[in-house]
C-alpha cells in the first residue's frame, strides 16, 4: 500500500487492483481494509473519519477512481436516535448497497464504494 501512496493517482481505471475474494462481501471488505491502510498511511492513531483533510479525501476518490471505484463518503448531522449497524452489508449483493457508517464529534459518516 505504501509503494501505492507513493506515485501519484492514476487516471480513472488505470490500476487493475488484484483481490483475494470472488464474492462482493470480500470486496467491500478489501475496499475498507484500503481506506483504512491509506488513512494509517497519512495519520497518527487513533484516526477519525471526520479528521480528514479536503486535500486526503481528494487523493482518496482519486485512488480508488484509478481502481475503476467511486469511493462516496456521505456526512450528515447525527440522528436523534441512532443504531449503526455495519453488519447490515452482509445481507446486500450488490456493492452499491453496501455501506460503512461511523460516528464522530455529532456527525455521521457513511461510505460506500460505486462502480465508475
Amino acid at each position: 500500500m505504501r509503494q501505492l501512496l507513493c506515485t501519484p493517482p492514476g487516471a480513472p481505471n488505470s490500476v487493475q487492483l488484484e483481490l483475494d475474494t470472488e464474492d462482493t462481501k470480500g470486496m467491500f471488505e478489501a475496499l475498507l481494509i484500503i481506506m483504512t491502510e491509506m488513512l494509517k498511511a497519512w495519520y497518527s492513531p487513533p484516526i477519525s473519519i471526520g479528521s480528514i483533510s479536503a486535500e486526503h479525501l481528494v487523493r482518496l476518490i482519486a485512488y480508488y477512481a484509478s481502481f475503476g471505484i467511486r469511493f462516496d463518503l456521505q456526512e450528515e448531522e447525527i440522528p436523534a436516535v441512532l443504531r449503526i449497524n455495519n453488519r447490515m452489508y452482509l445481507q446486500e449483493s450488490r456493492l452499491e448497497a453496501m455501506k460503512f457508517q461511523m460516528s464522530h464529534a455529532g456527525k455521521l459518516y457513511t461510505v460506500r464504494f460505486l462502480s465508475l
